[in-house]
């Protein structure tokens, strides 16, 4: 089995581009003491869950998956309930950093 460094795969998945119309996130940051948020526009988000799949594999949806907020213009997530278990999220995206 290959090891996956989570925390490199999801900043470049979330960050890498950030604020380029290439991004599949658009908007991110801690909206509370445990709860960081990304937010993925509809265009995007099969693109996103292709990504999030090949780094977290299916085993992230062994639980009956995770919850998304569909708002107006895309998905809002919480990677601290969709993804805790696997790593800190906040050793990925600080909270002086990513404070929404």
């Amino acid at each position: 089995m290959i090891d996956t460094n989570y925390e490199l795969e999801l900043y470049r998945l979330c960050a890498n581009n950030e604020g380029s119309d290439s991004c599949y996130v658009a908007e991110m940051g801690w909206i509370s003491d445990d709860e960081f948020c990304i937010w993925v526009p509809y265009m995007w988000v099969d693109d996103f869950m292709q990504e999030f799949k090949g780094i977290f594999g299916y085993e992230a949806f062994d639980d009956g998956g995770f919850d998304a907020n569909m708002q107006s213009d895309g998905i809002c997530i919480d990677l601290c309930k969709a993804v805790g278990g696997y790593m800190d999220i906040e050793k990925v995206f600080s909270k002086e950093k990513y404070q929404h």
